[in-house]
């Protein structure tokens, strides 16, 4: 029977606790087949057979089933039509480690979960030699629960190395690698365990040769990783939980809108009488919207105010978390219905922070920022202390149609007052803006966007949230062109601001526009500035606060979450070769 299998490379490969019985086999097995067409039988059932590939000494055990299944329609308004496709899962027991091999099965996690221990990241990180290897494509995860801050991000190239710059790499977590090694591609998932390489389909034998050949590399690891070791470095939770505590846990509810999309998943609830009933797209989108936000932990784990209760579980190796309102919710997975938190903590659609933010944890596994606590000096830097912010009581003051300019107490004046001696200030606020005020600086060769929040002092991290978010998202246009920015400038600039005398050309000779945009960007000296003009950060507190970081003492979790917003800006204007300057109080 098994000689009838045609598979692709494709495994998880896991670690038993204990020694593996026929029970725990087929405990697994009843798991991943529970979704099984209604009186269907298993076109495959095999338990623990022992098979020997003649020539290389290899002895395997597998255990197999296969079976029909259905899956719901959801684009026809037809509930009696179902897709009937076919599912398999096979398990290969090789020395001390099992792979898995799986396609359109029920969730199998919490029994794997109970018996095995995955291949964590850096056992699948060790399965190739860095030097030898050409990286493709690499998904990295920031360490950071900001949502005014870049979570996530891909690069794809010949071959990354070179390219891909490791400034702050230390922040970074991998989770998806694509590989060249030799003329073989490989992928790897370090979340999930698995390896896929690409290959024509092959008999089961010729699978096993191929799990035999990874298992000796787990064995006898690639150790020396010049490129992958800039990178986050994997801690023991045990380790990590003896000097820290979590602070704050975030859904990654992009990563799960999109799968939801994707597979066209359902979302439902039980209603009274005990019929399952499709959530409203209001609900649906009231529910995402929720699960966008930042839940800050009380010191016994539970999160504070919030309308979605939760609690965080510390396990002996993972962090889970256990909300009432996510269990009455439902979606279903492979034809099995599930609640939305099984649904989250399976997919590890979760990060969780801690009060030593140097800690986070994330897909299963905990990771330390490699970078240290040395990097808050250079963070620091890019605070600039800006003469007379303080004086600002409002962000653009009262503009009445007979304004001319704006008001000597706003920050907006602040801005232009500081900018005096640019040959360009332009007033870019409402509308479709790139930012409040956009400078051009011949003789400096400098294009600054400036973005400007006011408020009281405070070191709150909501207030940074907008406007990290505003400058962020704009960093793309200040590589305009001679004609996006004539587009902008004939169409806005040479207007007035907000239906009052305030023209928008805060300073500068209209006529000499064209001149100044070619010789700038003609400039190679040319450079750009992000700035955020914030009178509501004083950088002696934020200084204060940093310190009692480095010096191993405890912070609050919007500290964290401050450092993580200022981290997140100046790394993300660096990645473009923008210099990130915040304008703060003294």
């Amino acid at each position: 029977m098994p000689e009838r299998f045609n598979l692709t490379q494709n495994a998880q490969f896991y670690k038993p606790r204990n020694a593996l019985s026929i029970e725990h086999i087929v405990e697994l097995l009843d798991e991943a087949s529970d979704n099984i067409e209604l009186d269907a039988g298993f076109i495959v059932n095999e338990i623990r057979q022992t098979r020997v590939v003649q020539g290389i000494n290899l002895e395997y055990t597998y255990s197999t089933r296969v079976f029909p299944t259905e899956r719901q329609l959801y684009f026809f308004n037809d509930t009696d039509l179902k897709d009937r496709v076919y599912a398999y899962m096979i398990i290969i027991e090789i020395e001390d480690y099992v792979a898995v091999l799986k396609k359109s099965c029920a969730n199998i996690s919490e029994i794997l979960t109970k018996y095995f221990d995955r291949v964590d990241h850096l056992g699948m990180l060790s399965i190739f030699d860095d030097q030898e290897v050409e990286f493709q494509k690499i998904s990295l995860r920031n360490m950071t629960v900001s949502d005014r801050a870049l979570r996530a991000r891909s690069y794809e190239a010949a071959d990354l190395k070179g390219l891909l710059s490791t400034h702050a790499a230390g922040r970074s977590i991998p989770y998806f690698l694509k590989i060249r090694d030799g003329k073989r591609v490989k992928t790897i998932t370090t979340s999930t365990g698995r390896l896929v390489e690409s290959s024509d389909r092959k008999d089961i034998d010729t699978i096993a040769k191929w799990l035999k050949k990874q298992i000796e590399i787990f064995k006898n690891p690639y150790i020396d990783k010049p490129f992958l070791s800039s990178f986050a470095r994997l801690v023991e939770l045990s380790e990590v939980l003896s000097v820290a505590q979590p602070k704050a846990i975030f859904i990654e509810s992009s990563a799960l809108y999109d799968r939801f999309e994707s597979d066209d998943l359902p979302l439902q609830y039980r209603n009274k009488k005990g019929k399952v009933i499709n959530v409203s797209k209001r609900v649906k989108e009231r529910t995402f919207q929720l699960l966008e936000e930042v839940y800050e932990l009380n010191p016994d784990g539970s999160t504070v105010n919030t309308i979605i209760k939760s609690r965080i579980r510390k396990n002996p190796k993972t962090l889970t978390f256990t909300s009432q309102p996510l269990t009455k919710l439902r979606t279903i997975e492979n034809g099995k219905t599930v609640t939305l938190q099984q649904f989250i903590i399976k997919n590890g659609y979760y990060a969780i922070c801690f009060d030593d933010p140097k800690y986070m944890y994330f897909m299963n596994t905990c990771f330390e920022d490699t970078s240290g606590v040395s990097e808050i000096d250079s963070i620091l830097e890019i605070l600039i202390p800006l003469p007379n912010i303080g004086t600002a009581t409002s962000e653009k003051g009262v503009v009445v149609p007979g304004s001319t300019h704006f008001q000597d107490s706003s920050l907006f004046a602040v801005v232009e007052n500081a900018h005096n001696s640019d040959d360009f200030i332009f007033c870019d606020d409402l509308g479709n803006e790139w930012a409040d005020h956009v400078t051009l600086n011949k003789a400096d060769s400098c294009i600054a966007f400036i973005h400007a929040k006011h408020g009281d002092t405070t070191t709150s991290a909501s207030k940074l949230h907008d406007v990290v978010g505003q400058g962020i998202k704009n960093l793309g246009n200040m590589f305009f062109s001679v004609n996006s920015f004539k587009s902008k400038f004939d169409s806005k600039f040479i207007t007035t601001y907000n239906s009052s005398g305030i023209d928008r050309i805060r300073k500068g000779n209209p006529a000499e526009i064209d001149n100044i945009l070619n010789e700038l960007l003609g400039d190679y000296k040319l450079h750009r500035k992000c700035i955020l003009c914030c009178s509501f950060i004083s950088k002696t507190l934020i200084e204060n606060e940093f310190a009692k970081i480095k010096n191993g003492n405890a912070v609050s979790g919007h500290i964290i979450q401050l450092l993580w917003i200022i981290s997140s800006f100046a790394h993300a204007a660096k990645d473009m070769n923008i210099i990130p300057i915040i304008y703060c109080n003294n």
